[in-house]
């Protein structure tokens, strides 16, 4: 059984699921090894993008570059930072957005105050 499956099964989950994903595990900040990857979208010493299955995972970092790469794995070098989703991005920037709403007075993401003008 592979590491990842050890942790379904400890997790109560099925094994054949984690086909469908993704996975990754970061090696201290000095690696991000990467499973269920479609494509490689974006390489820079800073970001590297990477398609999933459903979404895209970034890794965030200085002097990042891929060691390796084969069959839907890829191992990531440098200083690692992050690790995210882009639904995990986007969420964050929803509530970022929320935040600063309610520091303004209830301002909107649109800039319009959330009055009813009366």
């Amino acid at each position: 059984m592979s590491f990842f499956g050890e942790i379904a099964s400890v997790l109560g989950l099925d094994e054949a699921a984690l086909a469908l994903g993704y996975n990754y595990i970061n090696y201290n900040g000095k690696a991000v090894y990467v499973e269920g990857i479609k494509d490689v979208l974006k390489v820079d010493g800073n970001e590297l993008a990477f398609r999933l299955p459903k979404g895209v995972l970034y890794v965030l970092g200085e002097k990042l570059r891929i060691s390796d790469l084969s069959g839907g794995t890829v191992l990531v070098c440098g200083d690692v930072y992050s690790v995210e989703t882009s639904v995990g991005r986007e969420r964050a920037e929803r509530e970022l957005a929320a935040r600063a709403g309610q520091r303004d007075g209830g301002s909107t993401p649109d800039g319009k105050r959330g009055e009813s003008g009366v």
